[in-house]
């Protein structure tokens, strides 16, 4: 009797044992599981955060009280305030969109920003701001959402395009619809008024004069220096006058934009150019060759980011093809020819619309076919006016330009853009 009651206080003793043995080892394992679960959990945080990051889907923005306050396109780049992460770390707070926040698991790193064009900087203000409902949308020039937030904004117009207003937003050029803006309000943001019109100058041919070869192949005047280019490109440097690229000119003609003094440098034909795209390069401004498509692949021709190609004709450059002037083809050949051979240009060029008539010669019939092509701007040379410029509203048809040639001196330059106010 007594061996079965010790053989009980054993077996009792045991079973306690067991179940505190159990009972140690769960409460380990639970402690084990909930430190790994944590550290995998702030692993997991972490793996998100950097100072660079892009979102990686359409994300809601939020306070600093979580309450949702705005969204975020897919894809857009951001800079993160330093944070300290922990298990309960739910979002990152925005160095670039102070005040808000986004869910950590929304975007993923990057090494860094990608170069954001800063080239509306350039621009003159209006001296007018929008004021935006209650709900703000900004979107890209692709017309992507990039932010969307709960607040009305008051901001400088810099382009005042058909459908959108162009505005400076988180230290870039972005765009609200004019149907989601409250009301214009006139406002002081600049001291400055609109250039009272461009400087359009037309090059040809470039050679380095410290080259025999080249100097006797390049010996007429419309074949320039490397040293009188190069005076030149100084002369815009040392007066601050900006280079442009085509669609600015465009958007100016338009009213859409607004510009400091300022340049457009065109070279027709496209022949011997490599001396003029280095230097341009190297000074990093902006210029437009016309290209005779026919005589010159785009494709494999030579050009650097400070360089656009647009059209000369594909292969209406050419003497004697109308009984006018030196004969170019666009004056007087069959509408279908004409036609097939702005197509063809205008394929070979990324489908440009801007274009300058071979030997400058044009008429009515030569404006109704590059209207046809589809053809949005056209240049001349100069005319008989005293004022080249291009203006506020001139003839997008019939843009004037100022014809360098070996002769022309750095007091015509001068001459010519001080008549810009």
């Amino acid at each position: 009797m007594r061996k079965r009651k010790k053989n009980k206080k054993k077996a009792i003793v045991l079973l306690l044992v067991c179940t505190l043995f159990i009972i140690v080892i769960y409460f380990i394992y639970k402690n084990y599981s909930e430190q790994y679960h944590k550290n995998n959990l702030i692993e997991e945080i972490s793996s998100h955060y950097n100072e660079f990051v892009r979102t990686n889907k359409d994300s809601i923005l939020y306070n600093d009280k979580g309450e949702e306050v705005g969204k975020i396109g897919n894809n857009v780049e951001l800079i993160l305030n330093a944070v300290v992460i922990n298990k309960d770390t739910k979002y990152f707070p925005l160095k670039d969109l102070d005040g808000y926040y986004i869910r950590y698991s929304d975007v993923d790193k990057i090494d860094e920003r990608s170069l954001i064009d800063d080239r509306y900087k350039n621009y003159l203000v209006f001296n007018k701001n929008i004021v935006t409902n209650e709900k703000t949308s900004f979107y890209d020039n692709n017309g992507n959402l990039i932010y969307e937030l709960n607040e009305s904004f008051s901001l400088p117009i810099i382009i005042n395009d058909s459908d959108n207003y162009g505005v400076e937003f988180n230290n870039r050029l972005l765009y609200v619809k004019k149907e989601d803006v409250k009301e214009v309000i006139e406002s002081h943001n600049t001291d400055r008024s609109n250039a009272s019109g461009i400087g359009v100058l037309n090059y040809h041919a470039f050679y380095d004069e410290n080259n025999d070869e080249e100097k006797r192949a390049c010996n007429t005047s419309i074949c320039h220096s490397k040293s009188q280019f190069k005076q030149h490109l100084d002369y815009f440097r040392d007066n601050n006058i900006l280079t442009l690229r085509m669609n600015e000119v465009e958007m100016y003609i338009d009213g859409k934009i607004q510009l400091p003094k300022s340049v457009l440098l065109t070279i027709d034909d496209g022949g011997r150019t490599q001396v003029a795209i280095d230097l341009l390069t190297e000074y990093k401004m902006y210029a437009t060759i016309f290209l005779v498509t026919s005589w010159y692949d785009p494709s494999d021709y030579y050009t650097t980011e400070y360089i656009e190609l647009h059209s000369h004709s594909h292969a209406m450059h050419e003497t004697g093809a109308c009984p006018i002037g030196q004969g170019g083809g666009i004056q007087c050949l069959p509408e279908k020819e004409i036609l097939d051979d702005l197509k063809t240009s205008r394929e070979k060029l990324n489908g440009t619309t801007y274009f300058c008539y071979p030997f400058y010669e044009y008429n009515d019939y030569s404006i109704r076919m590059l209207k046809e092509a589809g053809f949005t701007m056209a240049f001349i040379g100069e005319s008989n006016y005293s004022d080249n410029l291009v203006h506020v509203g001139s003839d997008k048809f019939k843009l004037r330009r100022f014809v360098i040639v070996t002769y022309t001196k750095m007091s015509d330059l001068d001459n010519y853009f001080n008549q810009i106010k």
